[in-house]
């Protein structure tokens, strides 16, 4: 990579992935087969994405910077199954590509919004590298003090588990921090989050007051309103699911889906 030009860039907080191993089981953790189609975000020089395009019969490679997507042109000119998207991420619409799995190595300063935009779409399975504190918060249960909306959405809608911790050593430049290939699984079986976007706003809004009672957490809603969210029918819900003297951060996922589709305007 770095031999031939091509340096990673503050600007667009890339630390290469470079360790051979960790990329191999990064996608072998994503249980690829020639029936999946995969998302790759933050293709690069197309590192990982060799090792996807092998597995799987349809690569789409997000790349944001021109010169590594002429890159990733020129090395996959013959592939048929890999589809290079020059586009910032957070400016694609999803459901514009067929994909059912998704594998990426991407930029940390943005893994919130990564993470929403993929959860609000939806996903079977995918592998990811993130920093190692950013995947225990996804995996953090109720109770524990990372619990986060993305914890409540992340458990929600999946199965998760932390494949293995990656050492700085396996990127370039080193970073100074430990990294973690995270896997997730949809669940089966469970009613979609209707409204996402409201729904996540409203679930902010709460998590603003976590260590409040669900009842005191509620009288915040007159200070901060959530388009879409009944004060009047949040506060009945909340009694009809005898959870008012329970603290924010102590309900688990499927209290909060429950919660809200009970206070939908």
């Amino acid at each position: 990579m770095v031999s031939a030009g091509f340096f990673p860039e503050k600007k667009y907080s890339q630390n290469f992935l470079v360790d051979e191993k960790n990329a191999e089981d990064l996608v072998a953790s994503a249980d690829l087969t020639k029936k999946d189609s995969v998302l790759e975000i933050g293709a690069g020089t197309g590192f990982v994405t060799e090792k996807i395009a092998e597995l799987c019969g349809q690569t789409y490679a997000v790349e944001l910077r021109p010169e590594l997507c002429e890159v990733l042109r020129e090395k996959f000119s013959s592939a048929k199954n890999v589809d290079i998207i020059e586009k910032d991420f957070l400016s694609i619409d999803l459901s514009t590509i067929s994909f059912s799995k998704v594998v990426a190595a991407p930029p940390y300063a943005i893994s919130d919004d990564i993470m929403y935009s993929l959860f609000e779409h939806g996903f079977v399975q995918g592998s990811f590298i993130w920093q190692f504190e950013f995947a225990d918060k996804i995996l953090s249960p109720p109770g524990s003090s990372e619990y986060h909306p993305l914890s409540v959405i992340a458990q929600y809608q999946y199965d998760g588990r932390i494949v293995k911790k990656v050492s700085p050593k396996a990127f370039f430049p080193v970073p100074n921090h430990f990294s973690a290939i995270l896997s997730l699984k949809a669940r089966k079986k469970i009613p979609p989050i209707r409204d996402f976007p409201v729904f996540v706003s409203w679930l902010k809004t709460l998590f603003r007051f976590k260590n409040k009672t669900v009842s005191n957490a509620s009288k915040q809603l007159e200070k901060h309103p959530v388009a879409g969210v009944s004060r009047e029918k949040f506060t009945r819900a909340i009694q009809m699911l005898d959870i008012a003297d329970e603290k924010v951060f102590l309900l688990e996922p499927e209290d909060f889906v429950e919660l809200f589709e009970l206070s939908r305007e």
